[in-house]
């Protein structure tokens, strides 16, 4: 396989959530049983359906992703399995793609008359053309992709039941960039290069107080986000220099309980319960005493007090 095609290599993923997706995706490339890739936006859903095709046996066949939120209704059908009349006759995209993949992006928005035949398709490669009532046949491995898990449209009944099952049997869950941090330097040094090239402007610096920001923000819309926001930097840099200013990203604050639920506690009450809560929080991510103490800045001995008189851990 060539390195332009083979997408997994190029991906980031020093963290183990993104390793072990990516490991799992590799297993299921090779398969031909209908995919299930589930994430948030911006996470780079598109990216390894496409991956996961070029990894396959039909990676030198064609690849056609499709927007199934942006599929008129009135043509959806023959859109997908083609026309045939007395005039003329046309290939639907199952067809056009026989022999590779096809990616059904937003697969929940399809109507449920649509998933019906879906089904059927999915289920022995048949289908016929609007019009016709000849059958034709089509070796397609499909992939689709959710931002929202399938199963919320199931329950609000957007969704066929046997459809989602079916579908459901092999699925990835892309992590969001929030619980891949150790990804984000990676990802903002090559991004920064990549804009800089486009822009035809020299590299800016980015310093440990950027960068730090950049780790601890919540990034609403993953990947994508952290690149727009980069490219809006870059494009108003001075001095060679980013600013989290030039980001341009909402300022992120801590919600406070109220008053009310503090009650009668002290301030170091308080402080404690706090201090307690994040621990607990970042060592479900870190349950290696030295990996959190390194990860929080402080030494070995205190996480190690901290955690003990916390009850956290073993």
């Amino acid at each position: 396989m060539s390195a332009e095609k083979d997408l997994f290599s190029q991906m980031v993923m020093r963290s183990h959530k993104m390793k072990a997706m990516v490991e799992k995706a590799k297993k299921f490339a090779l398969l031909d049983a209908p995919l299930l890739i589930q994430g948030e936006t911006g996470t780079g859903k598109d990216l390894i359906a496409k991956a996961c095709h070029f990894y396959s046996p039909r990676g030198e066949n064609k690849f056609i992703a499709v927007n199934c939120a942006g599929l008129p209704s009135e043509d959806a059908e023959s859109e997908m399995f083609g026309r045939a009349n007395s005039q003329a006759e046309s290939q639907g995209f199952f067809e056009y793609a026989n022999g590779g993949t096809v990616l059904l992006d937003s697969v929940a928005e399809l109507p449920l008359i649509l998933q019906a035949k879906l089904l059927r398709f999915l289920n022995d490669g048949t289908f016929r053309r609007v019009g016709e009532e000849k059958e034709h046949y089509a070796d397609v491995r499909v992939i689709c992709t959710s931002q929202v898990p399938l199963s919320h449209y199931v329950e609000k009944g957007k969704m066929r039941e046997d459809l989602f099952h079916r579908l459901n049997v092999l699925s990835l869950n892309i992590p969001p960039l929030r619980e891949r941090q150790e990804d984000i330097p990676v990802l903002s040094e090559i991004f920064i290069h990549q804009i800089s090239q486009e822009l035809g402007i020299l590299v800016p610096h980015l310093d440990e107080t950027l960068l730090n920001y950049l780790t601890h923000y919540t990034w609403g819309g993953n990947v994508r986000e952290l690149y727009n926001a980069l490219y809006r930097a870059c494009s108003l840099s001075e001095n060679n220099q980013l600013t989290i200013a030039d980001l341009g990203l909402e300022q992120q604050q801590i919600c406070l309980p109220s008053i009310e639920q503090f009650g009668n506690q002290t301030l170091d009450e308080m402080m404690n319960n706090f201090e307690a809560m994040v621990l607990q929080k970042f060592y479900e991510e870190y349950p290696s005493t030295r990996k959190l103490a390194s990860r929080l800045g402080v030494s070995h001995t205190a996480i190690a007090n901290k955690l003990k008189q916390y009850g956290i851990g073993k």
